[in-house]
C-alpha cells in the first residue's frame, strides 16, 4: 500500500474516532439538566392546608401566626405546590471516558419561613424546610444506561427507610434587600442541615424575587456527604465512582396563607 493511501485511511479512522468521542460528549451534556432556577412569576392562590397527619407536614409543623394577611413581607410564608428540590452529583463510569452528572429531583417538599421587616432589612426569625428523599427520581440521561436504576441505591445511601426527610432549619438572620424591587436579589442563608439523622451547619446561596405577593427562591449548597454518614461508591476501578461533594438544589415557591 502506498504511504499516501495509508495516511488517508489512518486520517479517516482518526476523524471517525474524534467524531465518535465528540458525539458521546455531546450526548452527555445534552442529558444533563440545568440547575434549578426561580419559578416563573405569576398570580397564585395559596394551596389548601395539607392533611395534619401527613408525615412530611409533621416534619415541619408550621407555627400559629395571627394576622398573617396583607401584602407586606412580614409574616409566615409557606412552601407551595410546584416547589422542587434535589441533588446533583459527579459520577464516573468505568465504561465511559467522560464524567457524568447525576441529577435527581422531587416535588415532595414542605415547610415555611417566618419573616419580619426592620427598615431596609428583613429578619428571618425561624423556619423549616423538609424534602422527602424517598421520592427522589433521576432526571438526567446517560446513553446505554437507565439512570433510574441508581434511585434505590441513593435512597439506601441516604437511609431513607429510617430517615425519610432531609430538613433545613435556617438561623435567625438580617438580610439587606430592596423590598420595593421585583428584581432578582442574591442572599446567603445559613442554618442546620439534617441528613440521615445527622445535623451539620450549611449555607445556601440563593436568588430571591418578591413579585405578585409571591416569594420565589432558588439556589444550592455543596456538602461533603461523608460528614452526614453517607457513603457513596469511590472504589477505584469499580463500576462507578461518585464524588462525595454533593450539591443540593432547591426552587421554592412561598405564599402567605
Amino acid at each position: 500500500m502506498k504511504p499516501s493511501r495509508r495516511w488517508k485511511i489512518g486520517g479517516a479512522v482518526t476523524i471517525v474516532a474524534v467524531l465518535g468521542v465528540a458525539g458521546a460528549i455531546t450526548l452527555l451534556y445534552h442529558g444533563r439538566p440545568p440547575p434549578l432556577g426561580l419559578a416563573q412569576a405569576g398570580t397564585r392562590t395559596a394551596a389548601s392546608s395539607p392533611r395534619p397527619d401527613d408525615p412530611l407536614t409533621l416534619a415541619c409543623r408550621p407555627p400559629a401566626v395571627p394576622n398573617n394577611t396583607g401584602s407586606g413581607v412580614t409574616g409566615l410564608w409557606v412552601i407551595q405546590p410546584g416547589s422542587l428540590a434535589g441533588y446533583r452529583a459527579h459520577e464516573k463510569f468505568a465504561e465511559l471516558t467522560s464524567p457524568h452528572e447525576a441529577v435527581a429531583r422531587t416535588d415532595r417538599t414542605s415547610g415555611w419561613i417566618l419573616v419580619a421587616s426592620a427598615g431596609d432589612a428583613i429578619q428571618i426569625e425561624t423556619g423549616c424546610i423538609a424534602v422527602d428523599v424517598r421520592t427522589l427520581t433521576s432526571v438526567d440521561e446517560l446513553p446505554g444506561l437507565n439512570t433510574g436504576d441508581r434511585d434505590k441505591s441513593a435512597r439506601d445511601f441516604l437511609g431513607a427507610g429510617s430517615h425519610p426527610f432531609v430538613v433545613f432549619l435556617p438561623y435567625p438572620a438580617s438580610l439587606t434587600v430592596d423590598l420595593a424591587s421585583t428584581a432578582v436579589q442574591h442572599v446567603r442563608i445559613r442554618g442546620d442541615l439534617q441528613v440521615r439523622g445527622v445535623t451539620r451547619p450549611a449555607e445556601f446561596g440563593l436568588d430571591a424575587r418578591l413579585q405578585h405577593n409571591q416569594l420565589a427562591v432558588a439556589g444550592s449548597t455543596t456538602v461533603a456527604v461523608g460528614d452526614f454518614g453517607v457513603e457513596v461508591p469511590q472504589e477505584v476501578g469499580g463500576f462507578v465512582q461518585v464524588d462525595p461533594g454533593i450539591t443540593l438544589e432547591v426552587s421554592l415557591i412561598l405564599l402567605k396563607p
